[in-house]
């Protein structure tokens, strides 16, 4: 298959040229970013030296379209939608990576996106990008929302719980993640020296991807949920690591909650149910989500951990996962 990567300098868009070249059944045909002329992307990113002939150039639409079956827009929140109908109306499948497709209501895109979305027809077709949920939609679509790092990580832990009814009142998501996840910015804290060995919460109650995590629970689940989400910026490479409290509507023990972990994610291969609880080393650089969990004394409450790569699970590998997917082929391919 002929892939085309849209936006392939930044974090994810490098992850997901290395995952690509290295997949064994896809050709690599364009690679785009704001590149102001065309340049060799082993300039760019040496360690693709000897890896990669090829050059990352301008953005041209049409010349994306015409070298490549598949696309994968890494692009900016509100770009994406610019080009999807184009690349559509030419038959072309697409894993969208931004967050233009994730939220089917226009009305709440604008709230958090500050822009009116232009494709509210395509909007309403496209599949969001979470494998494990939905899997079968994903094989039949020609558009694939991918779904967001914090969401992949917070929806895979709370999932089962609330597709259960295992949740009693409101619950608290305490999140960290690696600064790669806002992208590469000119930020004077994104900088080495600000970040090294520091932590800091931000965009408590408002953050752009609560409302992604109430929609995907609320429409594969069928079922509401009151939740509080505190994403934090943490000095590491790489990783999210979601600590997830809430109370349980009955008295629940430690088997009984791993057993229901085990029934919805039996057929799922790049989710770990781990017998302790996760540590985030432990799937930095793979396309796994670990999830563990503590159950009180008194049966009454409990927490779930959920681990992922910010950038491979909740971005590049994913996309890679819902590729392989669409194109009828094994999820894992290119990716253990």
């Amino acid at each position: 298959m002929k892939v085309a990567v849209l936006g392939a300098t930044g974090f994810t868009g490098e992850k997901l040229v290395d995952i690509l070249i290295s997949h064994p059944k896809v050709e690599v045909t364009y690679l785009a970013s704001r590149t102001p002329k065309p340049v060799l992307y082993s300039e760019l990113f040496p360690g693709f030296s000897g890896k990669t002939k090829l050059k990352c150039e301008p953005l041209d639409i049409k010349k994306a379209s015409s070298v490549s079956d598949m696309l994968f827009l890494s692009l900016p929140h509100t770009v994406s939608m610019e080009f999807v109908p184009y690349l559509l109306g030419k038959k072309k499948k697409i894993v969208d990576l931004s967050a233009d497709y994730r939220l089917k209501d226009p009305k709440v895109y604008k709230k958090y996106y500050h822009k009116d979305h232009k494709d509210k027809i395509n909007l309403k077709k496209a599949v969001y990008g979470l494998a494990e949920l939905y899997e079968a939609d994903i094989a039949k679509a020609d558009l694939v929302a991918n779904a967001g790092c914090y969401p992949t990580s917070v929806i895979l832990g709370l999932y089962p719980l609330v597709k259960d009814n295992l949740i009693d009142g409101p619950v608290f998501v305490d999140s960290k993640s690696s600064i790669t996840g806002a992208g590469r910015k000119a930020v004077i804290d994104y900088h080495y020296s600000n970040i090294s060995d520091n932590i800091w919460a931000y965009k408590p109650f408002v953050h752009q991807h609560t409302p992604e995590i109430l929609a995907v629970l609320g429409e594969s689940t069928k079922k509401s949920l009151e939740l509080s989400f505190t994403p934090h910026v943490v000095g590491v490479g790489a990783g999210i690591y979601s600590t997830i409290h809430f109370s349980l509507t009955k008295k629940v023990s430690y088997s009984d909650l791993k057993s229901t972990y085990k029934k919805y994610y039996k057929n799922s291969p790049f989710v770990r149910i781990k017998d302790t609880l996760p540590k985030l080393k432990e799937v930095t650089g793979s396309n796994f989500c670990d999830i563990g969990f503590a159950v009180s004394e008194d049966g009454k409450k409990a927490i779930v951990v959920s681990s992922i790569d910010n950038l491979i699970k909740g971005a590049a590998g994913s996309a890679v996962q819902n590729m392989n997917i669409m194109a009828g082929w094994d999820q894992t391919l290119g990716l253990l």
